[in-house]
């Protein structure tokens, strides 16, 4: 009988090693491309900290979390950031999928006069701004 309970024992906490947690994958699209794959998009989750790319194929996953609710960061170079709410469960897989869009710059004139000893030249800049 000891043995059989060293067995049982044994048997139920390699079960409860085997599991890592919850898991969040998705796919990052770029929506200025029809929703084609975006490569090396940033994804984060704010309350831990673990941080993530995208693959070729927009493709990212963030594994051994805990249960519960986490602010998942969606970001690109020259793209607006997307942030969103996401519930995982204990040892299931949450599936995404969002696409983020181009970040929009408004543009200012700015005239600029340079002036020399021998001549005068007017020069117009354009400066961008959020």
């Amino acid at each position: 009988m000891k043995h059989i309970f060293l067995i049982f024992a044994f048997l139920s906490s390699a079960i409860m090693f085997a599991q890592d947690g919850a898991t969040i994958k998705g796919n990052v699209l770029d929506l200025e491309a029809n929703n084609t794959p975006l490569e090396m998009a940033r994804v984060s989750i704010k309350e831990t900290g673990d941080k993530t790319i995208s693959d070729q194929e927009g493709n990212f996953t963030l594994k051994g979390l805990n249960p519960g609710t986490y602010t998942v960061s969606l970001s690109f170079v020259g793209y607006e950031t997307k942030t969103i709410e996401v519930n995982v469960a204990a040892n299931h897989t949450t599936q995404i999928k969002e696409s983020l869009g181009a970040n929009t710059l408004s543009l200012d004139a700015l005239m600029l006069t340079l002036a020399s000893s021998d001549k005068n030249e007017t020069a117009t800049i354009t400066t961008a701004s959020n």
